[in-house]
């Protein structure tokens, strides 16, 4: 139940991570690009940082070396 939490959880980060690289990407508004690149750095924040530590916690305990 776990492992399938953690991937629909990193699955819908992913998403909107993809769609504010997009909207950075393709917009012509100045403060829209802003507020993208500011979301998307909290998005790869979370990705890369909780996230990343959560599963492998996860993972050490289903290994039994937690």
């Amino acid at each position: 139940m776990w492992t399938s939490l953690i991937t629909l959880i990193a699955l819908v980060l992913l998403t909107a991570a993809g769609a504010a690289v997009a909207v950075a990407l393709t917009t012509t508004d100045r403060q829209r690009a802003h507020r993208a690149m500011n979301l998307l750095k909290i998005l790869l924040g979370a990705l890369l940082g909780s996230g990343g530590v959560l599963a492998a916690v996860i993972r050490l305990h289903e290994a039994g070396l937690l």
